[in-house]
């Protein structure tokens, strides 16, 4: 178990480096020729150790490659990581000691479900058994190393023969004993004798998660693991690994572009746009005070609405449809937006319908999507001089009978509103 710390990271494949010479030392700078070039830029991220950290952001915002960069499947362009204490930016992934979890599980399909297990486990350099220790000079003797390459050929020569003709050597009996608990804490114990063929989508996740638990690295890494899963095995699924690295300890770093997933699985949620970190935060921080436009949209089922309003001192909120009073918390921190423009989002929870009234939104109904104990309902604004609204989504009880094309009036929870600059995007936030 190990902290992970990347400092300054970047990864372009169209950059010049330039080197600064300074007095003490050289310090690698990249100069980005061209922005389509840039995949990461500025990451600067600590993951503590035993912490599951969830990296969440739309496709090709850069998750994976910063994954793959941890794991030594990509090469830097600038900056530095550290597993523990050690800095790994040159070594190779087998030296890093971490295990990495495929978006397409990357099971040997040539290979049983126990030989997949223990794969990694026979590639290990060092040994597994207690009695398979040697010191430096036992290293150097040439009829020790003689008798152990001797054991691992005769492991591998019966390994296809029925369990009673199969030798199995003390390093061997090791693996075996580890392969089992593993298979025993996943519940695949029934499978260790059937091919990656013969087994489902979740038996193949569990292989996989499996064959990555058998080494007892110091960090796993998970790319997407869920993706080929169906809706009901994926909520499975993501409460099985949290339960399995809560009991295990082991620090995670878990990839999805799912917000929910993230969302239930992550003690802590680094959300990504862009190739840049847009804040990292808990899930409920994440909701409840987001630090962007970005992430306010990107966290939530369905994303938060937005509507452009201008701001009157000291509490004024005016809609060309609705105007709001604002709680008194606001008014020292928008001083400065007077007679301005400001972009006001609200969650589709935090929006009910109401009666007709100046501090209300009339709107028509344009779509209605029933799931049972909720309806979402898409609507537009409402006016006669004014079609150019955007859709805004909200939930009602289940219970309640709309039809397309209904013009009802919502009301918007001012005390759950958020307020952002129209130029950076920032949020801004009450005293």
């Amino acid at each position: 178990m190990a902290q992970v710390v990347l400092e300054n990271i970047y990864k372009t494949f169209s950059a010049a480096v330039r080197v600064r010479e300074t007095d003490e030392e050289s310090v690698s700078t990249p100069e980005l020729l061209t922005s389509s070039g840039a995949v990461l830029r500025r990451i600067n991220l600590t993951v503590n150790d035993g912490e599951f950290m969830v990296l969440v952001g739309p496709s090709g915002c850069g998750k994976s490659t910063l994954l793959r960069l941890i794991a030594g499947l990509e090469s830097l362009t600038a900056g530095n990581i550290w597993i523990g204490k050690t800095l790994v930016n040159d070594l190779p992934p087998k030296a890093r000691d971490i295990a990495m979890v495929f978006q397409n599980y990357a099971l040997y399909p040539h290979l049983k479900v126990y030989d997949n297990l223990a794969f990694g486990l026979r590639r290990m350099g060092e040994s597994l058994g207690e009695n398979q220790e040697l010191n430096s000079d036992q290293q150097q003797d040439f009829s020790s190393l003689l008798r152990r390459f001797s054991e691992e050929a005769l492991v591998v020569m019966t390994r296809s023969l029925k369990p009673g003709l199969r030798y199995f050597s003390d390093r061997e009996k090791a693996i075996a004993a580890r392969v089992l608990a593993v298979a025993e804490l996943l519940q695949i114990e029934s499978l260790l004798d059937r091919y990656p063929k013969q087994l489902s989508g979740g038996q193949k996740q569990r292989v996989a998660l499996g064959r990555a638990m058998a080494r007892n690295p110091q960090v796993f890494l998970m790319d997407e693991p869920l993706s080929n899963l169906d809706a009901k095995l994926r909520t499975e699924t993501r409460a099985q690994i949290v339960e399995l690295q809560r009991q295990l300890g082991i620090t995670t770093i878990y990839v999805t572009h799912d917000q929910t997933e993230a969302m239930t699985m992550g003690s802590r949620i680094a959300v990504m746009n862009r190739g840049q970190i847009q804040q990292v935060a808990k899930p409920l921080e994440l909701y409840n005070r987001p630090a962007n436009r970005f992430v306010a949209g990107f966290i939530g089922s369905p994303g938060m609405n937005f509507l452009t309003v201008q701001f009157s001192a000291p509490l004024l909120i005016v809609h060309p449809l609705f105007r709001l009073t604002l709680p008194e918390r606001w008014g020292f921190n928008l001083k400065a937006y007077d007679g301005q423009s400001l972009i006001l989002g609200v969650r589709p929870e935090h929006l009910k319908m109401g009666c007709a009234a100046p501090r209300n939104l009339p709107v028509q109904v344009e779509r209605i999507e029933v799931l049972g104990h909720e309806t979402l309902l898409s609507v537009r604004p409402y006016s006669r001089e004014e079609s150019s609204f955007s859709l805004i989504q909200l939930r009602v009880p289940g219970e309640v009978k709309v039809n397309l094309k209904d013009q009802i009036w919502i009301a918007i929870a001012v005390e759950h509103i958020h307020l952002f600059d129209p130029q950076t995007e920032q949020a801004i936030f009450p005293r």
